[in-house]
């Protein structure tokens, strides 16, 4: 028979296990508490999607089920599927409402029996992530980095060797009437062989 203990403050009689129980119970929800109040009222919302019809949650399951969640929202990752995810506080807040929000539309299997449809959620939105970031970085090395302005130099260093350009010489501007000298010239020898005045 357990050895029963007296509460200090109200002198119930309680078991050391319940005593401990209570203690480790109040040690859990403080852990919770200290990653996200906001979240951490979410994480209470997803205990309920393992709640059996007509039935309630016990304290110990409930214990077990943030027990199972605490080392991945400490270290805001997970472990599935063989590997490692990134899993940021504001990622476990989406998937839990994205369950929570399936279950009001009647698209989820309840109770729930693990945590597998939440970490498969939480995986795909760092795949997505991953799968993102190497689409953009193969767009990247396929166009090459952006050219500079196309009549400039391409730095400092371009504007000091540049050559200096060489202006080119003005045409000779063209004789009166409009006429060029090279052509003035031609009609003065027509004029002269035939012994008149050039026009």
């Amino acid at each position: 028979m357990a050895e029963k203990l007296a509460c200090p403050v109200c002198s119930a009689e309680l078991t050391f296990e319940q005593i401990l129980g209570r203690l480790e119970s109040d040690k859990t929800f403080d852990r919770l508490v200290a990653i996200s109040v906001p979240l951490s009222s979410l994480v209470l919302q997803y205990l309920t999607l393992f709640t059996p019809p007509s039935q309630r949650l016990t304290n110990t399951k409930k214990l077990k089920l943030i027990t199972q969640l605490l080392p991945g929202l400490e270290a805001r990752s997970i472990h599935y599927k063989g590997r490692d995810w990134e899993a940021p506080l504001a990622n476990w807040a989406a998937a839990i409402e994205q369950m929570l929000t399936a279950r009001a539309m009647e698209r989820l299997t309840l109770p729930l029996t693990g945590h597998s449809y939440l970490f498969a959620i939480l995986s795909g939105m760092t795949n997505k992530k991953e799968a993102d970031a190497e689409a953009q970085r193969e767009h990247e090395l396929r166009t090459g980095p952006r050219a500079a302005g196309v009549n400039g130099p391409a730095s400092v260093a371009d504007l000091v060797q540049a050559p200096t350009p060489v202006p080119r010489p003005a045409a000779p501007a063209p004789a009166r009437g409009g006429m060029s000298p090279t052509v003035r010239a031609m009609r003065e020898q027509i004029a002269q062989r035939k012994g008149g005045e050039p026009k």
